[in-house]
């Protein structure tokens, strides 16, 4: 009991320190909010080859990092300024195709062919949905910080459902051989915040109408749980809790972002496929 109060305890003041800070960062302009999410995409992505490293992998870490953030800086630069600039969009195909020749002059005692493999998984599993963040922060055309704050909103009104319910009356086991902890009663509850969340987030951005917010609720209740299942087989994977212990009461960068992963795309994918059919 007193465990479970310390850890909730720790929670909440790293929320009330964190969430301001990454609340002013979207909302002051569109380069805090790049650098934010580009410190994110670093750490996340350190600590995932450090997950990888453990399960006795060793993916090129300095290699995969610098590649995933360029190509989050490309992304960014194109929805900036309308057009890829040449020398950065030209600069991932040689690079790409270095990799494998770095592989050859390796003589670390490993599977080159999971190396190669795992460096790219830390791209396609980090920073491309970080990558695709800059969709939804211009999706007007120009910067605005409507869709990512209320995206955040519903993730974090989702987890905070989820953690409340589920530590209070949790009892029924949602996925037991990944995630123990995990209740279909919290399920329930993060489900009844994102829901509630959406309804609140339409009230005050106007960016979308309350359909479509609705929507990325009911998109975020499944792309988040899986989300954070995926993350939890990972570390089970390499017996390990969290990712690290960089944020009190909730343990790595990786172990916070985990839910977006998912959601991210699947919420670029609904929104691009409604302007379609719209």
């Amino acid at each position: 009991m007193f465990k479970t109060q310390n850890n909730f305890a720790q929670r909440f003041f790293s929320t009330v320190f964190f969430a301001p800070v990454i609340t002013f960062a979207i909302f002051w302009s569109a380069w805090t909010y790049f650098f934010l999410f580009f410190y994110v995409a670093m750490l996340a992505m350190l600590e995932f080859y450090k997950l990888l490293k453990q399960a006795n992998v060793t993916p090129m870490r300095g290699y995969g990092i610098c590649l995933g953030l360029l190509l989050y800086t490309i992304a960014f630069s194109y929805y900036l300024q309308g057009n890829f600039l040449p020398i950065l969009s030209y600069s991932c195909i040689p690079l790409t195709v270095l990799i494998y020749i770095v592989a050859l002059y390796s003589r670390k005692p490993s599977n080159p062919f999971l190396d190669i493999a795992a460096t790219f998984l830390g791209i396609l599993y980090v920073a491309m949905p970080c990558s695709m963040l800059h969709y939804l922060a211009f999706f007007t055309g120009n910067y605005s910080n409507q869709l990512i704050l209320g995206l955040l909103t519903i993730v974090w009104s989702q987890d905070t459902g989820a953690y409340l319910v589920g530590s209070t009356i949790g009892r029924t086991k949602l996925f037991k051989r990944i995630s123990p902890q995990k209740t279909w009663e919290g399920f329930m509850g993060g489900a009844l915040f994102a829901v509630m969340a959406g309804y609140g987030t339409a009230y005050f951005f106007n960016i979308l109408p309350l359909w479509q917010w609705l929507a990325i609720s009911v998109i975020t209740i499944f792309t988040g749980t899986y989300g954070d299942l995926v993350a939890s087989l990972l570390k089970r994977s390499v017996d390990v809790k969290n990712t690290s212990e960089m944020i009190p009461g909730h343990g790595g960068l990786l172990d916070r972002v985990d839910s977006l992963l998912l959601t991210i795309p699947t919420v670029v994918a609904f929104l691009k496929i409604t302007l379609l059919c719209g």
